[in-house]
């Protein structure tokens, strides 16, 4: 709980502090929590689904295809899982959702320098969130705050500080990282889509069965 304190200030000795700071903790890691987070009928559906890291009948490249999705357990699942990957070069990322193909959600993804840009595939039916990581990612070391929004950024990734003062109501907010995290790099306006990876964009998006509401 130390590593929160110092993130967020203040008193630990307060109550109140300690209480939200506690909250913030088992948002970002318990994975029982999380599930309590999602609506019952929800809930019921995920803890009658497989718990595994990785489909044992998923064929392609594990997490960058839709018939080989990262399993997770539901909106919030997501968040943390994507929240933790960095790529091997230690670089952490932003992320969004373009939509569903399916039952699977897409996201596209930017390391935080704005070099490496990505679309990965989540299957949130699941009770619990892989342990895998696709290639090229591991897990982070640093203290996995919510680096991607669970809808679509029409203007992603230089929206980032107008959808994270939105989850302000979901309660949310501040499970997110710092703006000084990304602030240099939106200033900078580092974020452009290679050319390639606006081809491979646009024929996901092509795909997409559903897509989140603008």
């Amino acid at each position: 709980m130390g590593f929160l304190s110092n993130l967020f200030g203040g008193n630990k000795e307060d109550k109140a502090l300690r209480e939200a700071l506690a909250h913030i903790h088992r948002t970002l890691d318990d994975e029982k929590f999380q599930m309590e987070l999602v609506h019952p009928a929800m809930k019921a559906m995920l803890e009658s689904a497989p718990a595994y890291d990785k489909d044992p009948n998923g064929t392609g490249p594990f997490g960058f295809i839709e018939t080989n999705p990262i399993p997770v357990n539901g909106p919030i699942g997501q968040l943390a899982y994507l929240s933790r990957l960095e790529t091997q070069s230690g670089q952490r990322i932003l992320f969004h959702r373009l939509g569903a193909i399916g039952t699977v959600d897409v996201f596209e993804a930017v390391s935080f320098n704005g070099a490496e840009w990505f679309i990965l595939f989540v299957d949130l039916y699941h009770p619990r969130r892989s342990r895998l990581t696709p290639d090229g990612f591991r897990f982070t070391k640093d203290v996995a705050q919510f680096s991607g929004f669970h809808k679509f950024c029409e203007n992603f990734p230089y929206d980032f500080v107008e959808k994270k003062a939105s989850e302000r109501e979901s309660g949310l907010s501040m499970a997110y990282i710092a703006i000084s995290k990304v602030s240099d790099q939106i200033q900078n306006r580092v974020f452009n889509r290679p050319l390639a990876h606006k081809a491979k964009l646009d024929l996901v998006k092509s795909r997409l069965s559903s897509v989140q509401s603008q």
